[in-house]
């Protein structure tokens, strides 16, 4: 019976440890973004949500342009980039 109770207290060690890693880990991407925010100027959720959306306006810009299409891509490029600079202002 000694062997059930110390491979119980391994466990639990275990256990603990892998706890303790997972419960770091919402504060370091937290930490990260806060970083990135504060790096490039963007301060709140609206200005986060404004550049992600610039960012795909930008990037279907590209694929509008690959079709042959041009204006669409110009008008939604010039969104973009609005929306960008919006953002980090």
């Amino acid at each position: 019976m000694a062997r059930a109770s110390d491979s119980g207290g391994l466990l639990q060690s275990l256990g603990e440890a892998v706890g303790g890693f997972l419960a770091g880990i919402p504060p370091a991407i937290n930490s990260f973004f806060a970083g990135v925010g504060l790096g490039a100027g963007v301060h709140g959720f609206f200005d986060w949500t404004a550049l992600i959306l610039g960012l795909a306006l930008l990037l279907s810009v590209i694929s509008g342009l690959k079709k042959g299409r041009v204006v669409g891509p110009v008008v939604r490029g010039f969104l973009g980039v609005a929306l960008m600079g919006w953002a980090v202002s």
